[in-house]
């Protein structure tokens, strides 16, 4: 009772952080004129937007599925690894960070794949996912070398400086020694506690999972699938530009930033990146001379939409796959 009191009220603190970024990202904006413009936008953009997100969707469903294949388990249909995924992404919207648990339960439920390991192999795919971001980053900085280095400076070194910079680096090492005593402790206390084989076996999962990468038998597809995965998000930025006449003249270099900012946005531990989106992404195109208001009706725009979309395919998931489990509990009863 304990942990889903201190559970329940650590996701509180996320979605209140959540309100108040995006309070202070609309505060003093006109809403009038962002409503008028949102009625505006042209939403056939906004569909090829999704159509392209949606690709991404199946491809990363498609690549999980390589990864899982390797841990010697067999591997699931498509369409479980897809309603897991979409599931996972509905599951964090409304607790940050509880989708990647949330879609290793739903394929140890269909397919009877241990936890740990598709733990592991979700571990693997964030490092790919990281790899691809610093890479898209490297990418933005080169091609937009004097729009973002004139940004990071104002955003981020200049609030990194002086007593809040050394405070925040303060915290940071205290976390981290107290994470480091806890971890030694649990070491030392292992026998005692009658922990050590449960330890054991976990990371043993995980080390599987992790390096199901290593075993995969069609590496080029997963490479493959990895770079376009993150190609058709920054497509998605890119079309959803044209939707809004404000974004319309906006190029390829202005959506490779996008995809970085929002991105680092949906890292934050926020439900669904709300307000930390819609900042990050408002305060990147003004580089490009939109302004506060335009592009905070983007952000909402692709935010909102992008949303819903996972909203609306995540519950259908859901039903389905709740519809599967009961028909085959039935059929298993029945035999």
């Amino acid at each position: 009772m304990r942990f889903s009191i201190a559970t329940f009220i650590r996701y509180l603190v996320f979605l209140i952080i959540g309100i108040l970024l995006l309070y202070l990202a609309f505060k003093g904006q006109d809403l009038n004129k962002m409503l008028s413009d949102l009625k505006k936008a042209d939403f056939a953009w906004v569909f090829l937007s999704i159509i392209a997100s949606l690709l991404a969707h199946i491809l990363r469903a498609y690549r999980w599925n390589l990864m899982i294949g390797s841990l010697g388990h067999g591997t699931p249909s498509m369409l479980n690894t897809f309603h897991a995924v979409i599931m996972g992404y509905l599951a964090n919207l409304a607790f940050p960070r509880m989708g990647e648990l949330a879609r290793c339960s739903v394929i140890n439920k269909s397919d009877k794949i241990p936890v740990i390991k598709l733990l592991g192999t979700v571990i693997a795919e964030r490092m790919v996912d990281l790899l691809m971001l610093g890479i898209v980053f490297a990418m933005a900085i080169l091609l937009e070398f004097k729009l973002l280095s004139g940004f990071l400076y104002k955003h981020i070194l200049t609030k990194l400086s002086g007593r809040i910079g050394d405070i925040t680096l303060l915290i940071f090492a205290f976390s981290l020694l107290v994470i480091i005593i806890i971890f030694f402790l649990i070491l030392m206390k292992k026998k005692k506690w009658g922990i050590s084989n449960r330890i054991l076996k976990f990371f043993s999962g995980m080390k599987t999972g992790i390096l199901s990468v290593k075993n995969l038998d069609n590496k080029a597809a997963f490479v493959f699938s990895s770079v376009f995965i993150w190609l058709l998000y920054g497509l998605s930025s890119y079309l959803c530009f044209f939707a809004l006449s404000a974004t319309s003249s906006l190029g390829p270099g202005a959506a490779l930033s996008t995809l970085v900012f929002g991105s680092l946005a949906m890292i934050a531990p926020v439900q669904g990146g709300i307000g930390a989106f819609h900042w990050m992404v408002s305060e990147g195109l003004t580089i490009y001379g939109i302004s506060k208001i335009d592009g905070l009706s983007y952000a909402l725009l692709a935010h909102t939409t992008q949303t819903l979309i996972i909203l609306f395919i995540g519950s259908l998931s859901l039903i389905l796959f709740l519809k599967q489990s009961t028909g085959k509990r039935s059929n298993e009863q029945t035999g």
